[in-house]
């Protein structure tokens, strides 16, 4: 079993095959903001922050579309976000929202297109690179399954 400091190193080791374009801390801070890596510490936030690609994206760009199979998912840094099922808009995104990572984790189609609304910075992250965080950084893996329980429960709550 690696060390918690092993499996940072094996991720440091990869940047280069994912890239990043911004500074390291506004990357982690921009991830702190998202209800998807709140619970996360400062080093396992700087963890994913390293295997994240920060992008800009163009208003009226599709993210994802429903029935697509998912490869990634993205946390939204600042913009806004439309969420259509079949055609109707179901919700408005925006800063700190993550969206596609049922897709990712689940490998099951989207269940919804994404559109930005507006000029979108994006973090995003691949399939490849959170299932290496999630066996590489166990810690980080609880806290992903907390934060997913929590959404869970609150959309249970809504529909009742």
């Amino acid at each position: 079993m690696r060390s918690s400091l092993d499996a940072e190193a094996l991720v440091r080791d990869r940047i280069a095959s994912y890239g990043r374009a911004k500074p390291l801390d506004s990357t982690a801070a921009a991830l702190a903001n998202t209800r998807l890596f709140s619970t996360c510490s400062r080093r396992e936030l700087k963890t994913v922050a390293k295997v994240a690609k920060f992008k800009k994206v163009a208003a009226g760009t599709v993210l994802m579309r429903e029935g697509d199979t998912g490869e990634t998912m993205f946390v939204i840094v600042s913009g806004i976000a439309r969420v259509s099922r079949n055609g109707r808009k179901v919700a408005t995104l925006g800063a700190g929202d993550a969206v596609g990572e049922l897709a990712v984790l689940g490998r099951t189609a989207r269940n919804a297109t994404v559109e930005a609304e507006s000029q979108l910075d994006v973090a995003e992250l691949s399939r490849v690179a959170l299932a290496r965080l999630i066996s590489d950084v166990p810690a980080f893996s609880r806290k992903l399954l907390e934060a997913l329980a929590n959404r869970v429960r609150e959309l249970d709550s809504r529909s009742l």
